[in-house]
């Protein structure tokens, strides 16, 4: 029997599912929990100039390997009673299948497609705030200050080059706020995490009591997941 060679999806894969979620103002227009059909665009407001509303924004074969990935102690067999898997999306799907494909993503591969900007920034001699916005947005997030986290969010969309998709994801977990979600807080721990300073003493040292609080709040979210 000849072995099928299987899509392997990428992080780009995850974040197009982002363009079926119904989101306005930066905010969740339904719970995280809603179902959203895949078969059409879910966003009526005219967010998606870049796709036609007459067809899918992705192929079958992906949608497929996305949720074959998923497969996992996250499946809620209610959903699939009604439902073949794979023609409705909710925004928490999006977050589990973020943090699956983090688990087990190189962090140099991660940080590369999380911030199209950083090697280059490098390479003209710009560090921080360009190298650690996404880190900063993240505790702030995980912290709770929703006011900080949309700052540093503004700042690394335009800086950081960080792609539509990622950046509205992101906007929705601070402007709704989900912020005190438990797998969304998993989701920020992650990305903090492929994104923290390489000597973090030094970062400690140089910014402050305001963000040791914050890294005390992070190392904690941290110990959830060991």
């Amino acid at each position: 029997m000849k072995s099928k060679i299987e899509h392997t999806p990428e992080l780009i894969d995850i974040l197009e599912l982002v363009e079926y979620i119904p989101i306005d103002k930066g905010m969740l227009v339904k719970s995280i929990d809603s179902k959203i059909s895949l078969k059409v665009i879910g966003n009526g407001k005219g967010r998606n100039s870049s796709h036609s509303h007459q067809s899918k924004i992705i192929d079958d074969k992906t949608l497929k390997a996305l949720f074959n990935e998923s497969s996992d102690g996250h499946n809620n067999k209610r959903n699939n009673n009604n439902k073949k898997k794979g023609e409705t999306i909710s925004f928490r799907d999006i977050v589990r299948l973020l943090i699956k494909f983090l688990k087990g993503a190189d962090i140099k591969e991660a940080k590369i497609a999380l911030g199209g900007r950083l090697e280059e920034l490098r390479k003209i001699g710009i560090t921080y705030p360009a190298q650690y916005l996404l880190f900063d947005f993240c505790l702030a997030a995980l912290e709770g200050d929703h006011l900080d986290a949309k700052l540093y969010l503004a700042h690394g969309f335009e800086i950081l080059g960080l792609s539509s998709q990622f950046n509205l994801l992101l906007s929705a977990i601070v402007f709704t706020p989900l912020t005190d979600d438990a797998e969304v807080r998993e989701l920020l721990t992650l990305l903090a995490v492929i994104c923290q300073p390489v000597d973090i003493s030094l970062y400690l040292d140089l910014y402050g009591k305001d963000f040791e609080n914050r890294y005390i709040v992070f190392q904690n979210e941290l110990m959830k997941l060991k």
